[in-house]
């Protein structure tokens, strides 16, 4: 018996499949931006000049008012606590939108071991999905929640909340902002770990003491937030 093998000269080996590619994603490459409309105008700003934490007195009211200086009392258990994102575009506007809330200090943590300012336990408690009022008494009583819009467009200050001071300014009406809307639209997490936010609102705009109306429209605001830094 005889038994014969063949070898094969060129043996066919399978192809391998290229590994697998993870696509970037698309939302971490857009840019933080905001867009308005203002007085049929519309403003693109798409850089952010400064950001950071804010900490202020909440509930504040005036006691006396001696020699033209003002006395203050305010809520001794709770904190004011925001972030403000200040943008600037090509034309030197600018405009700084500030998110704020009180916070009983049993609710809030040291933001860090060398300063007294407080941060909410919740770090994105301020940019949870929904609308949000905005707050015309920033700066002044420092009671309301909510958003302020502060801009400096063609030379001119314009806001959404009042002047600071308690005796000489009247509280802003809430009629000013009756037909005004902000609300976050979207908080998403990236695969870097970091959130983009996405809000669209409309609201009006005003010197300190309600006068010299103007609106905007159709605003749309959009920024990543990266959670490990304590300025966002």
């Amino acid at each position: 018996m005889c038994f014969t093998a063949c070898r094969k000269e060129n043996p066919i080996i399978d192809p391998l499949e290229p590994p697998s590619v993870e696509k970037p994603d698309h939302l971490e490459l857009l840019k933080d931006s905001v867009s308005y409309t203002l007085d049929g105008k519309q403003i693109v700003q798409s850089k952010i000049i400064s950001k950071g934490l804010i900490n202020g007195e909440s509930n504040r009211k005036l006691d006396s008012l001696i020699e033209r200086k003002e006395y203050i009392s305010k809520d001794k258990d709770s904190v004011m606590f925001g972030r403000f994102f200040r943008f600037s575009g090509a034309d030197r506007n600018e405009i700084t939108i500030s998110f704020v809330k009180k916070y009983h200090k049993n609710q809030a943590q040291p933001a860090n071991n060398f300063t007294t300012l407080f941060m909410p336990i919740n770090a994105f408690d301020l940019f949870s999905v929904g609308e949000r009022k905005f707050a015309l008494d920033f700066s002044r009583n420092n009671a309301q929640n909510g958003v302020v819009l502060q801009l400096y467009v063609n030379k001119q200050e314009l806001q959404t909340n009042g002047y600071p001071s308690l005796a000489y300014h009247a509280l802003l009406q809430p009629e000013l902002q009756s037909e005004s809307k902000f609300e976050i639209i979207n908080l998403h997490k990236l695969k870097s770990g970091r959130y983009i936010i996405e809000a669209k609102f409309n609201a009006s705009v005003y010197r300190g003491d309600g006068t010299n109306i103007q609106k905007i429209q159709n605003g749309y605001l959009r920024i990543k937030l990266t959670p490990e830094s304590i300025y966002f």
